[in-house]
């Protein structure tokens, strides 16, 4: 297939943010981009066979993310991964991923009231990129690397803060999750309630 060079950014690579146009797999790997709007695996045109890809964040693919897959492939698209996700949004079901979701946590009165919960984050083991995530089910991913913590959100301002800040400083120490702390942006009463 011809893309005109102008038009191509080669050498990119995908940590699962594609997924394969024809089967929904999340794709990890070397892919180019054409025009901004489509993507294609490989490092460049003529790099393999180019199967075309979309952003998993997209539910169904468009014309747009099958261009360049000829009319036979097209006919015989499956797209169970596409319905997969579909479905479970609509029934509010966890979708099963390999890849991080980004999460806002949200304590319950119950939590206040013990004073603590659970926060869960991934973080690329080949650089500083983290996410906040619901839970450690990404942990079948060798790419990320998941950890949780116990996070004070009641008691006394300056206490929460202190216990907060050492847990973070304590697992930068054990893990290696270096500027862990500017991911958090230092905001040790993040969730905190006064008791």
């Amino acid at each position: 297939m011809y893309f005109p060079k102008s038009k191509i950014v080669p050498n990119l690579y995908s940590n699962g943010e594609l997924s394969i146009a024809s089967t929904g797999e999340t794709y990890y790997g070397y892919y180019f981009e054409v025009s901004g709007q489509s993507y294609f695996t490989g490092k460049e045109p003529n790099d393999g066979e180019n199967i075309a890809l979309i952003k998993i964040g997209d539910l169904f693919p468009t014309s747009r993310d099958l261009q360049g897959i000829d009319s036979n492939q097209i006919k015989d698209l499956r797209y169970t991964g596409f319905q997969n996700r579909a479905y479970s949004t609509l029934v509010d079901a966890t979708l099963q991923t390999n890849y991080p979701v980004s999460y806002y946590p949200q304590p319950t009165e119950e939590d206040y009231q013990t004073g603590e919960f659970t926060r869960f984050f991934a973080k690329k083991r080949n650089e500083n990129i983290y996410y906040e995530v619901q839970d450690r089910s990404l942990s079948s991913n060798p790419i990320y690397l998941t950890f949780n913590i116990q996070w004070v959100i009641s008691g006394k301002e300056d206490i929460v803060s202190s216990i907060n800040k050492n847990t973070v400083a304590l697992y930068m120490r054990q893990l290696p999750i270096p500027a862990f702390d500017k991911f958090l942006k230092n905001d040790y009463l993040k969730f905190w309630k006064p008791s």
